[in-house]
């Protein structure tokens, strides 16, 4: 599962009845369609971590982060 950091208040509906709520702000693991719709409504940017350990970073091309 892709990272994303949420730049403004992003809801998630993964499937009827059920809604997440990402906040402004947020670094998660987060599922690829996810931060898909994220990204293209511009509320998100792809992130990528290079080890277990390491903090996310920002990927600029996010077709093969």
């Amino acid at each position: 599962m892709p990272w994303v950091r949420f730049d403004a208040d992003f809801d998630w509906s993964p499937r009827h009845g059920s809604t997440i709520a990402y906040k402004n702000g947020m670094v998660l693991n987060v599922t690829r369609r996810c931060r898909d719709r994220a990204i293209e409504l511009k509320r998100g940017v792809a992130m990528q971590k290079t080890s277990r350990h390491a903090e996310p970073i920002e990927v600029t091309d996010h077709a093969n982060p």
